[in-house]
């Protein structure tokens, strides 16, 4: 996946330093000789500092060396010689290849407190008419039916619902989708374990039932004998064909309790506050999966080999891809062939993203080229957000082991510990603020968890790490959140306000610090969108928290040495748990005003 982040306009400090920059290179170059990068191009190259004393932005000068004809470290001095202080520009100086650009502290700050107090700051993304134009659908979630939803799955969800959301505060138009695994080979070795056995489903807790009797047969199947196993393959196989045919006693009782499975998954979805704008069925696609492959084999895409029928992608090093298996079922990769082509029909859509867990790369890879042997222009506009799984310390996490955390038994863990964390305030809060805090801080604590890490690294679940209040975690975040709160109805309580118009008032070098991670907030949505990261976002909030509390610790508020100095403090304060709110919000979070 290529990532590019020129459809963003540049802010306005970066498209300053950066024509300012163009035009003393330009100053610089040899007779006949011209600049290769535009302005727009230098802005795309700057990027941070190592260190806040070494200025706000970094300018790598290699990218110049063959147009000037001059070594780099050079060119970074003779550009730190030929730029002078003005509009967002403080200084200059050259450390090595690097030009090292400190911006001008007052006009920082009256670029981020106005548009962040208004709000304007946070619909910028969205006015982009090149995003704006873009159908996508992410799909994410897709549980099985006839399981329960454990710890794993959970980081699937956290990872979709906040990629919408970012997709959508960038601009595009997004779909929401859930693709439910309500059919399979997983499902008719449960109802073929169940019906033979004649075993009974309790009342409650059903999930949970289903994921005992799945480790059961699964059990049964693994210690048979060869000739065993073949009856027990057989009657799965039958049991798979009468759900596909959608007749039947056995499809009668499968109906039945898919839809238990249907309205728990439901449950947890409201509880994390997660929302689908459609909702995709792998036994809607059967049908439409086994058209799929008679259509193709006609037009001599797919082929037979050994009994089976599927797509020979060896020259693209993929291996073969079987689509029917020899006693007629199709397969996963079938069936999202032919949910595919639904989308880009009925759906019109320009870009397709399926968050799926890395054990699935191959089955992704192979999807995606045969939808491109088939004919499908939009294949290339089909991604895969491939994440690592989430693994307990002892281990992989697996429902056909019996050793998954169920979300349910985890959510009721972190609700019992927080309540009683928040006990304390019994005799102040009323239940309700008690239990509502409650389940915001476990909701806030369980998608911080599973989102700050980059998706490409595995995670290995730590409950007490989690719920702590310090360090890198959700309750961190929400607690900075409430802080801020904290302080300004203590301001209101002796009569100050904010004010941002106040903001040149704005001088310590903490203040500063604080002041370009408001800044820098949209650039950095941007990339987590782009680069499929809501992780990027995670990070730069928990360092922009560390950035409040070294502010609040080096500065007086509320003891300011003016009123002025004071009211621009606030506005800070005010813009921060603005911005924090907001970027939280991305990520799915929700945090309680008080703690």
């Amino acid at each position: 996946m290529s990532i590019n982040l020129n459809q963003y306009e540049l802010d306005p400090c970066r498209q300053d330093l950066s024509r300012r920059v163009h035009a003393a290179l330009t100053a610089l170059l040899p007779e006949s000789a011209s600049l290769t990068l535009t302005a727009n191009d230098i802005g795309h190259l700057l990027e941070e500092p190592p260190e806040g004393r070494l200025g706000d932005y970094a300018l790598p000068c290699f990218r110049f060396a063959k147009d000037l004809r001059r070594k780099p470290p050079d060119i970074a001095t003779a550009l730190a010689q030929a730029l002078s202080p003005g509009g967002w520009l403080a200084e200059a100086t050259a450390v090595g290849a690097f030009l090292n650009l400190f911006i001008a502290k007052n006009c920082l700050a009256r670029a981020v407190i106005p548009a962040t107090l208004s709000g304007a700051a946070f619909c910028q993304l969205a006015a982009n008419p090149s995003n704006s134009s873009q159908r996508v659908m992410i799909e994410f979630s897709q549980p099985n039916t006839h399981k329960e939803l454990h710890v794993g799955h959970g980081r699937n969800v956290c990872l979709g619902s906040s990629l919408v959301r970012l997709f959508r505060y960038c601009g595009y138009q997004v779909t929401a989708a859930n693709y439910f695994g309500d059919e399979g080979t997983h499902i008719a070795t449960e109802l073929s374990y169940i019906r033979r056995h004649q075993k009974t489903p309790p009342a409650a807790r059903r999930s949970e039932w289903f994921s005992q009797m799945y480790v059961e047969a699964k059990r049964e199947l693994a210690s048979a004998d060869e000739p065993t196993q073949a009856k027990l393959n057989a009657d799965i196989s039958a049991v798979h064909r009468q759900i596909e045919s959608k007749t039947g006693e056995v499809y009668e009782f499968w109906l039945k309790t898919r839809q238990w499975s249907l309205d728990e998954f439901e449950e947890i979805y409201r509880w994390l506050d997660v929302k689908f704008d459609v909702a995709f069925y792998e036994s809607e696609v059967s049908e439409a999966a086994q058209g799929i492959v008679d259509e193709y084999v006609a037009k001599g895409i797919f082929i037979q080999d050994d009994g089976a029928i599927g797509v020979d992608l060896k020259p693209y090093k993929l291996g073969f891809s079987i689509l029917r298996k020899r006693d007629g079922n199709t397969l996963y990769a079938t069936k999202d062939l032919a949910l595919a082509r639904l989308k880009f029909e009925k759906y019109k859509i320009d870009r397709n993203i399926y968050v799926v867990a890395d054990e699935q790369n191959h089955h992704f890879k192979q999807v995606f080229k045969v939808l491109e042997l088939m004919g499908f222009p939009q294949a290339k506009l089909c991604d895969h957000l491939s994440y690592g799984m989430v693994v307990l310390p002892e281990g992989k996490m697996s429902s056909r082991d019996g050793n998954a955390v169920a979300f349910t038994q985890l959510r009721d863990m972190m609700l019992g510990s927080l309540k009683s964390v928040l006990a304390k305030y019994t005799d102040d809060w009323r239940q309700e603020e008690i239990l509502t805090t409650a389940h915001r801080l476990a909701d806030g604590a369980l998608k911080y968890g599973m989102i700050s890490t980059d998706p490409t690294s595995k995670i290995v679940f730590n409950l007490e790490d989690w719920l702590s209040f310090e360090g890198n975690s959700g309750p961190y975040l929400m607690y900075s959140y409430s802080r801020t709160l904290s302080i300004l109805r203590k301001a209101a309580e002796q009569g100050w306000r904010p004010d941002p118009d106040a903001s040149d008032a704005l001088t310590e070098d903490s203040e500063h610090a604080l002041l370009r991670y408001l800044f820098d907030f949209n650039n950095v949505v941007a990339a987590a969108c782009e680069n499929y990261k809501p992780s990027m976002l995670a990070t730069h909030l928990f360092y922009m928290c560390k950035s409040f509390n070294r502010f609040y610790a080096d500065v007086s508020v509320l003891k300011a040495d003016s009123d002025t100095q004071r009211a621009a403090r606030l506005a800070l304060i005010q813009a921060f748990a603005a911005t924090l709110k907001q970027g939280l919000t991305l990520l799915g979070i929700t945090p309680p005003d008080r703690m």
